[in-house]
């Protein structure tokens, strides 16, 4: 579609016609996933994004897979090898805001990644871990015993054990294990950013299902929190009591049915003016957070009726599929972005 509207040279015409804009449309950033080729012109501030694939925590599950365990050394590895991939690209660009090292990971419940270690085969790093940390705690497996209500034979037999017990002091220690492990995760990945990029910023890994004990490990080594949270309001977002610092909204979208695609996305209303209102209303509310410093749409460009890889086809775009800017919404973003410095 870019082809018939822009000719051959459709890439260069789309890139400079994105920035100028982006200008236009009151928006001062590029969110993540974006076009390389297009932040890469160095006109408009923008995100970027690591995926580190390394060993996951084998008793653990997620919606988009298992939690990668901050005691193998792959992922320091793995987030290693994609900061050392941005070198001469994002990495050092003053353009660059900073980085997000993985999407959404599964953090489940407090005592979730601690009971997914103990689920684990006996050779998962996070599983050594968690032993050391209990025989630190109790020292011997009799005192492990009489605290679990268990009868485990030696150290030995608990750690080959992938079936986690129940009850209240499990709970309560293997919870604590899991902000042991999410302050693991946390401070690596912060390394590995910080080794290649030490003037950028590390953004966290966008949260879209969190618990407390994990935000709280994010506040110990993120320059901003990133969040990505699909919903008609962030009056009343809050972080867990006690933490003071910057958070991104790293995604939010509203859709509608009257023009356009088949699915509204993950947050529907009813109609044009109701999406511009929706947006307006969003971002004033983020503008007035004591918290949020950014909020990032997503996306730009509506999904095709076909679907992405995984068959999503939403109608979230400021532009449709053929290029033709959803007026409505591009006028709330010029209302909010001429205003935004009244409220911050």
């Amino acid at each position: 579609n870019l082809y018939r509207k822009y000719g051959p040279t459709w890439r260069e015409s789309f890139a400079e016609l994105s920035h100028r804009r982006l200008r236009s449309w009151g928006m001062n950033t590029i969110g993540n996933w974006s076009d390389p080729e297009i932040y890469a012109q160095r006109r408009t501030p923008y995100v970027a994004t690591i995926s580190a694939h390394s060993r996951p925590i084998a008793g653990s599950e997620g919606y988009w897979g298992k939690f990668p365990d901050p005691f193998d050394d792959s992922l320091r590895e793995a987030v290693r090898r994609g900061m050392t991939a941005q070198q001469g690209k994002a990495a050092g660009d003053p353009w660059c805001i900073g980085f997000f090292v993985h999407n959404e990971l599964a953090w489940g419940k407090e005592a979730s990644l601690g009971r997914a270690a103990l689920a684990s085969p006996k050779s998962q790093p996070a599983k050594v871990a968690l032993v050391d940390h209990l025989v630190r705690k109790y020292d011997k497996i009799q005192a492990i015993n009489r605290g679990w209500g268990t009868n485990y034979g030696s150290l030995d037999a608990l750690a080959a054990s992938d079936q986690p017990p129940s009850g209240e002091v499990v709970d309560r220690d293997l919870a604590e294990f899991s902000g042991v492990i999410a302050d693991r995760y946390f401070r690596v990945c912060r390394e590995e950013v910080k080794r290649a990029a030490p003037n950028q910023l590390y953004l966290g890994c966008r949260f879209a299902w969190v618990n407390d004990r994990a935000a709280r490990a994010a506040a110990n080594h993120c320059d901003v929190i990133g969040y990505n949270r699909y919903r008609y309001t962030v009056a009343d977002f809050q972080l867990p009591a006690g933490i003071d610092k910057p958070v991104i909204i790293g995604e939010f979208h509203f859709g509608a049915l009257d023009r356009g695609m088949i699915h509204t996305g993950l947050r529907g209303v009813a109609n044009q003016q109701q999406r511009a209102y929706a947006y307006e209303h969003y971002v004033e509310q983020a503008l007035k957070h004591p918290h949020i410093v950014g909020t990032h749409w997503f996306q730009f460009r509506e999904q095709n009726i076909t679907g992405r890889g995984d068959g999503e086809n939403y109608q979230i775009g400021f532009v449709d599929i053929c290029d033709t800017p959803y007026q409505e919404i591009i006028d709330a973003a010029r209302r909010v972005g001429r205003k935004m410095y009244q409220y911050r």
